[in-house]
């Protein structure tokens, strides 16, 4: 499983460079603009690689992800790969340095690397006790969250495992606090054709989805406005808007081969349906998992009155009268969620309630 991100041409003449120069005890890589981007690499400060583990204190935070390729001895060659995820960085970083961790090893050499690591605490790089008995053990069997040694999962597992925790994240609103950039999941959103500064990553929205976006809170009902985002720039579009829809006609207005966020607008308010088609690339599943909650959050400060939220892995699982229902179902709620405001869930036409906050995933037509 790949993140599409490739190593930079600095990237490969700082490694170069590091592999040729024996007294350099560290060389830290991030992923910037789409591409693996080298950092000013570390030299050994004493002889034994357990006392030369201090000068990495400083490089290490709590929220930030990082790949570290150390070198064992001042003579030594070959090289550990650690990819360094904390618990507590952006759902977004997570996949993508997970992601693209096989990718790092296999455009610097496969043959260079001794060992690779999986970590998610400072404490685990810098604690030489744990780096002891990692090499006492090499066929233990990692912790949940912890170490990944590479002879227990394949490499596909383990960055298939940390999607799917980023989105499960993402799904149930953990850190959700952290929403807009004070180091937890999400994007932050700026309007025009340009993100501001600050923490996080900036999700830029162009002024025609912005304005589409607002024009829902006082649309009639039957209005579609449908919304993508341009991977490369990583930038939200409008990818149609129509007015005079019937609840049936939604379903065929929802591609199949790529995610997409659609609103349909009911009295009082609109129904959100974010479909992942199982298809879709690991980035675009990175993206739109991890931007959903954020771009949710502008809606409603559009004014956008979210009276009811769907997932689907594909239109199919929207069929069989499934949208239909859900409408219907708002309207004999009076318009509200299954809690009694716009800010909930509604119940289900099956009458079993749907937790504040949590996406109800439509069921399959025939599975009623």
């Amino acid at each position: 499983m790949q993140s599409g991100i490739t190593a930079s041409a600095d990237l490969h003449n700082a490694f170069t460079k590091f592999t040729s120069d024996d007294a350099q005890f560290c060389f830290p890589i991030t992923i910037t603009s789409e591409s693996l981007t080298p950092l000013p690499s570390i030299p050994f400060s004493s002889s034994t690689f357990s006392k030369a583990l201090s000068s990495l204190d400083s490089l290490l935070t709590p929220t930030t992800p990082l790949y570290l390729l150390l070198r064992k001895a001042p003579s030594q060659r070959e090289l550990i790969a650690v990819t360094y995820i904390p618990s507590r960085a952006p759902v977004r970083q997570k996949t993508l340095f997970a992601s693209t961790r096989a990718t790092l090893v296999r455009e610097l050499g496969s043959e260079k690397f001794a060992e690779t690591v999986f970590l998610t605490e400072r404490e685990e790089i810098l604690d030489p006790a744990q780096w002891d008995e990692r090499t006492g053990t090499s066929t233990a069997t990692s912790t949940a969250g912890s170490l990944a040694h590479t002879g227990l999962l394949s490499t596909e597992e383990r960055e298939l495992q940390a999607v799917k925790r980023a989105e499960e994240e993402e799904r149930h609103g953990t850190r959700g606090r952290d929403l807009m950039g004070q180091g937890g999941s999400g994007a932050q959103y700026a309007s025009g054709g340009a993100g501001g500064a600050g923490k996080g990553i900036q999700m830029k929205v162009m002024d025609d989805a912005k304005s589409a976006i607002a024009g829902l809170a006082s649309a009639g009902a039957g209005t579609v406005v449908q919304l993508g985002i341009e991977i490369s720039t990583e930038t939200l579009t409008l990818s149609d808007s129509k007015a005079g829809v019937s609840a049936g006609a939604v379903v065929g207005l929802i591609p199949s081969d790529r995610p997409s966020y659609t609103f349909y607008s009911v009295e009082n308010g609109a129904v959100f349906i974010y479909v992942c088609p199982g298809m879709s690339k690991v980035k675009e599943r990175m993206v739109y998992a991890s931007s959903r909650r954020g771009f949710l959050h502008v809606a409603e400060m559009e004014g956008v009155k979210v009276l009811k939220r769907l997932e689907a892995g594909g239109p199919d699982e929207l069929g069989g009268g499934r949208i239909e229902d859900e409408v219907k179902s708002l309207a004999g709620d009076g318009g509200l969620g299954a809690e009694g405001d716009g800010d909930a869930e509604s119940a289900p036409a099956s009458g079993t309630a749907t937790p504040r906050g949590a996406f109800a995933r439509p069921k399959r037509p025939g599975r009623r």
